[in-house]
């Protein structure tokens, strides 16, 4: 039984790590827990990320339903990318990650 039970958990956390995983779906989803933020303002965050890849990470996300894609009609379209309830629930986990990185990071350069 408790065999069993360790293989769920393995899963469980594989499961995590394809999904959040990527070089640049944890990233998107830290930008994206601060507020709603359109293609352009998430690519300035990013950096180095290619449209086109942005562009598949967050299909990728939202079929995953971790966030949505809004668009909003004012003067012209615009698309807004912002967390569902699901994402939100990954804040705790982002925060801890940010706070486990930066312990990492000292501790590698000394």
């Amino acid at each position: 039984m408790k065999n069993k039970q360790k293989q769920i958990q393995l899963r469980d956390v594989q499961d995590v790590i394809d999904i959040i995983g990527g070089r640049w779906r944890g990233a998107i989803l830290a930008s994206l827990c601060d507020k709603e933020k359109r293609f352009n303002e998430l690519k300035r965050d990013l950096g180095a990320i290619t449209p086109r890849t942005l562009t598949k990470e967050l299909k990728y996300l939202e079929m995953n339903k971790l966030i949505i894609r809004k668009e909003e009609v004012e003067n012209s379209i615009s698309v807004v990318y912002s967390l569902t309830k699901h994402g939100e629930s990954l804040e705790p986990l982002i925060g801890q990650i940010v706070v486990w990185g930066q312990k990492h990071r000292k501790i590698i350069l000394g």
